[in-house]
């Protein structure tokens, strides 16, 4: 009995800090994903259907440039500036930081000299014959150039914990790129697209330096041999994450052509509709993940009994955090489908509710899934995310073959329970990592209640009753994350200490 209260008494400080840091980044993340939708929402209105075209191709350009030669700093580089940071060794972390600042102007160069030598070749492809939209596009190569540097010193902060910094940015840049995109489209309309692109990325890059120059004077060699030399961890690592992106991007291409061909015009459309919608939610709270749980385990990943509390914590958090919410998306997706598209892609809802069984599994699956990058273990993640992402492709075909929409959704299901298994049994004898007693339990007290979600959707033409008994399985789901953080935590009682003392203010 003792040795569970110094249990919970160890814990609470962790499950404290994931929770702050969940809280903060899955808010700013929100926020700047709402800022987002109502830029996007402006741009609709003011530039029509051809504009955002237009915008969507810019935007997948620049970002194949700078997936395919970026990188990917921003998770790349972080190990080996946590392990520097943590170590408390000062001047290996400075040296770490200039390393990643001369590797991320490189590779940006690099990327910038790349496209804009490429873009006259795939410019007809993409727009034509119109040069005018062409010298455009290689007019947005310095763009590749400032992202990098961008994800350099997001690498940076996130390395040295600089959260704070991390989420104001976050906020600013998005606020930014509203206020700019807008101004531009409604003076210039179709011609302020490219200049509104070309700032935005350059104030990004700027409001970046702002922030993380005010930690560490900004020193770079990006044409030293010997530097770039000391980056080969960052430059494999990096590799992998390249070959993961572009591995996600071809199996969820390969889902919309087959169905496309197998279906007919609309079938891609509402899968799309479905698989925005469960991945919206997931998507905001496992960016707060990358943020302040990936530098902190890549601090420590040579420990293992550390490490494996760590993981076994931010499972345990993600579990009781998320397993309410993703219930209630279940029962209200009646509702937000065809609030955010039409009512006519009413059709992909039993699809989204069956598949957020899947998002509900990968909450335990994505904290584990952290363990090869923080070894830098590249093979092994390339080869997990691969089998995961060639599992989804197989089950999403074969689903939609067998059960139209809502076989799909089974297909997503059974593939991220598939993974699961997978990612658990390969961190079980790769590296020494069990899932605890805790996260089993919060599982199992879960797992029924999102269940009972997804088989009340056959209640929907019952309106009084399938919302009624959704609401109940969403309080109860609700109270036992309650219960459980009570126990783990002291958030209630500094909640509670709070109220009574502004209680007390009001009776004077």
């Amino acid at each position: 009995m003792e040795l569970s209260k110094e249990n919970n008494i160890e814990n609470s400080g962790g499950y404290r800090r994931t929770i702050k840091y969940l809280g903060v980044f899955g808010g700013t993340q929100g926020l700047s994903m709402l800022l987002n939708v109502v830029r996007n929402k402006i741009a609709s209105v003011l530039l029509g259907v051809s504009g955002l075209s237009i915008i969507a191709l810019y935007n997948r350009t620049l970002q194949m440039f700078c997936d395919s030669t970026g990188l990917s700093l921003s998770l790349s580089a972080v190990r080996g500036l946590a392990e520097a940071y943590d170590k408390d060794d000062n001047e290996a972390l400075l040296h770490n930081i200039k390393v990643v600042r001369s590797i991320a102007l490189f590779s940006g160069m690099m990327g910038m000299l790349l496209m804009l030598l490429i873009t006259p070749f795939i410019g007809d492809w993409v727009f034509g014959s119109n040069m005018y939209y062409v010298l455009r596009l290689m007019m947005l190569s310095p763009v590749v150039l400032f992202m990098a540097v961008t994800n350099g010193e997001m690498a940076v902060l996130r390395g040295t914990r600089r959260l704070t910094a991390i989420a104001l940015y976050s906020v600013a840049t998005a606020l930014m790129a509203l206020l700019v995109s807008v101004i531009l489209y409604l003076f210039f309309g179709l011609a302020g697209i490219f200049p509104s692109l070309f700032v935005t990325g350059l104030l990004q890059m700027c409001i970046m330096l702002y922030f993380s120059r005010h930690y560490y004077t900004y020193r770079a060699k990006p044409f030293s041999i010997r530097v770039l030399k000391e980056g080969i961890d960052i430059v494999k690592l990096g590799a992998g994450y390249i070959f993961v992106t572009m591995l996600a991007s071809c199996a969820i291409w390969f889902i919309y052509s087959i169905l496309s061909y197998i279906g007919n015009g609309e079938t891609a459309g509402l899968f799309n509709a479905g698989y925005v919608i469960i991945t919206l939610l997931p998507g905001v709270l496992f960016s707060a993940l990358d943020s302040e749980y990936y530098p902190r385990l890549s601090g420590v990943a040579s420990d293992v009994k550390t490490r494996n509390s760590m993981v076994n914590e931010q499972a345990e958090v993600q579990l009781l955090v998320q397993s309410p919410l993703l219930i209630a998306f279940v029962v209200a997706m009646p509702l937000l489908i065809p609030l955010l598209n039409d009512i006519t892609f009413s059709e992909a809802v039993p699809m989204a509710q069956i598949a957020m069984l899947g998002m509900f599994m990968r909450t335990m699956t994505y904290p584990v899934s952290f363990l090869p990058v923080s070894k830098n273990d590249t093979v092994t993640f390339v080869l997990l995310e691969s089998v995961y992402n060639i599992l989804l492709v197989v089950t999403v075909v074969l689903g939609y073959s067998l059960a139209r929409f809502v076989g799909i959704g089974v297909g997503i299901a059974f593939a991220h329970i598939i993974d699961f298994v997978i990612v658990a049994i390969v961190a079980r004898y790769k590296y020494d990592m069990i899932l605890s007693g805790s996260v089993i339990r919060y599982f199992v007290m879960q797992l029924p209640l999102m269940l009972c979600a997804i088989s009340l959707s056959t209640l929907y033409h019952l309106q009084t009753t399938y919302w009624i008994a959704g609401g109940v399985i969403v309080v109860v789901s609700l109270a036992v994350t309650i219960s459980m953080l009570r126990k783990q935590t002291s958030l209630f009682e500094k909640v509670s200490r709070v109220c009574s003392k502004i209680l007390r203010k009001l009776r004077i």
